[in-house]
């Protein structure tokens, strides 16, 4: 639950292209089952056109054609009802589309200011900074589409003001800390609070032919990539473009130029066993995210015999040899896919099973915290 990397993006050029009002929609609460999680927007102009999406197709219609009228005396919520069933609170809406679930959507007009969530979370991503952003969809009326906005370093802004604020504040400094989005009740009012990350930062080890379908599949989703390798840095622009950054350094001193942190994902692709030695003996003991290995086990495992010291649990906890999911896969582009899907696993926090033997809802998140009483 969040703003998505590659929806955060779509919204603000579209925003900065228009040229008229624009009406921004949010996914606040969810119900049942949902394409969507809260979190998810969409920006739409008088025009017709939208940026971003809220469902997997069936709200966008009725929303582009009806958010400029319902947003005309302030922010509102929206019910969506997919059960078939009538909803209840003024403003629902049912569609008996088979999703079986309920979705509150909140539409304000959306101008630049203190409430400028956005704004506030891309520049926190520009800065690699985790940063909250706290939206009230329920409460007092005067309070509705208001927001507060917490970053790591310290900064904050929007526009809530009294007691609410400061309910609103510990619940936001607390997801700050933790990681952990929510949406339910607060202070007396209903609040989203979404936690924004850093866009995932991929450092792969390697320039093999390999890499470059992992580079344009990871750029796909938004995330950062870094390429290093011990080959001239031209070479490493031609060969992959996609990249937001190549450095060219042999294994032996690669970490001395690589900025490494307790959110790096790490891809082992060199082929080469001298490289992985120097790379994993220096790897293994760092505090990274994922460490996953291109190869064979038991040469892994070989390596691992072989450093100075034998990893911890924690350690070897981090480590995928071979890394990947069992997917079949065949080939450079399957192999990729395969590798980055066992990264977005342990993004999400998730085993990587099939979702017809998930006992839970697709969307359900067991690191969640209850929803919090008024």
């Amino acid at each position: 639950m969040g703003l998505a990397m590659r929806e955060l993006d779509d919204i603000l050029r579209a925003r900065g292209r228009a040229s008229g009002p624009v009406v921004l929609a949010t996914v606040v609460a969810v119900s049942g089952s949902s394409y969507r999680r809260p979190g998810a927007r969409m920006l739409m102009g008088e025009d017709g056109w939208l940026a971003g999406g809220v469902s997997g197709g069936c709200l966008e219609g009725d929303l582009v054609r009806k958010a400029f009228f319902w947003t005309s005396g302030g922010p509102r919520v929206l019910r969506y009802d997919t059960t078939g069933d009538n909803a209840e609170d003024e403003g629902g809406l049912s569609f008996a589309l088979g999703c079986n679930g309920v979705v509150d959507i909140l539409l304000e007009r959306w101008e630049p200011g203190p409430g400028d969530a956005l704004t506030f979370a891309a520049e926190a991503r520009k800065q690699s900074l985790r940063a909250v952003v706290a939206t009230v969809f329920r409460g007092p009326a005067e309070a509705v589409g208001s927001r507060l906005m917490l970053r790591e370093d310290g900064a904050e802004a929007g526009n809530l003001s009294g007691a609410l604020r400061e309910s609103v504040r510990e619940a936001a400094t607390e997801a700050l800390v933790r990681g952990v989005p929510w949406s339910g009740a607060c202070g007396g009012a209903e609040v989203l609070v979404e936690v924004v990350d850093p866009a995932p930062s991929v450092v792969v080890f390697g320039s093999g032919f390999d890499v470059a379908p992992v580079v344009s599949r990871a750029q796909g989703l938004g995330w950062h990539l870094t390429v290093v390798a011990d080959r001239p840095v031209e070479m490493l622009r031609r060969r992959f473009p996609q990249a937001q950054a190549v450095i060219a350094a042999k294994s032996t001193e690669a970490l001395e130029k690589v900025p490494l942190s307790a959110r790096s994902l790490v891809l082992v692709m060199t082929h080469s066993l001298p490289q992985d030695r120097e790379l994993l003996a220096r790897l293994v003991p760092l505090p990274v995210r994922y460490l996953g290995v291109l190869g064979p086990r038991a040469r892994t495992e070989r390596i691992l015999r072989e450093l100075p010291q034998a990893p911890t649990a924690a350690q070897l906890e981090k480590l995928h040899a071979p890394m990947g999911l069992d997917l079949g896969a065949e080939g450079a582009d399957e192999i990729a896919l395969s590798i980055l899907a066992e990264v977005q696993t342990v993004l999400a926090g998730r085993d990587g099973g099939r979702l017809r033997e998930r006992q839970a809802p697709i969307h359900a998140d067991a690191s969640a915290p209850e929803r919090r009483s008024a």
